[in-house]
């Protein structure tokens, strides 16, 4: 006589299954949430810190002056050129207005100091002038510094929560 053996999985095991895939996607989906919170300030951040670098090798490869303009209360902040005809900085154009809120919502300015103002010039030598620092902060209470010093480094440092 032969032995029939069947294959395949009982409704038991499947939900089991199931089951036991619900509870690691419970316990998945938070933490998933909070890296992703907390990767959009660090691309808001490092987006910042690549500017500076940006603006320092402008200023010194077409001999003028940029500036950028930091406004916490709008989480913008405005890239300007110095014009040597009315001796002031003037916006580009287009308007180079860039603001840490296309990263994620819940990403604000919450300071931008240097010196006693909140701009930053890069002058023609890729010195800058105030030195200063701006900070980001996210929904998880997370912070992003960026320093940057007179020689034009940028330092960017994080604390998580």
């Amino acid at each position: 006589m032969k032995k029939i053996t069947e294959k395949g999985f009982t409704l038991v095991e499947l939900m089991i299954t199931v089951a036991i895939i619900g509870i690691m996607t419970l316990i998945a989906v938070p933490a998933f949430q909070r890296h992703a919170i907390n990767a959009n300030l660090k691309s808001a951040a490092r987006d910042i810190a690549s500017d500076f670098l940006l603006l320092k090798g402008r200023a010194v490869s077409e001999n003028t002056e940029y500036q950028i303009d930091f406004d916490a209360t709008n989480d913008n902040y405005e890239i300007k050129r110095w014009d040597t005809g009315t001796s002031v900085f003037v916006s580009l154009a287009p308007a180079q207005v860039k603001g840490v809120k296309n990263f994620g919502e819940d990403i604000n300015i919450t300071s931008a100091v240097f010196g006693a103002g909140n701009k930053a010039t890069f002058k023609t030598r890729g010195t800058v002038t105030p030195l200063g620092t701006v900070q980001l902060t996210n929904s998880r209470n997370s912070t992003a510094t960026i320093t940057v010093n007179i020689t034009g480094r940028t330092y960017v440092s994080f604390i998580m929560q």
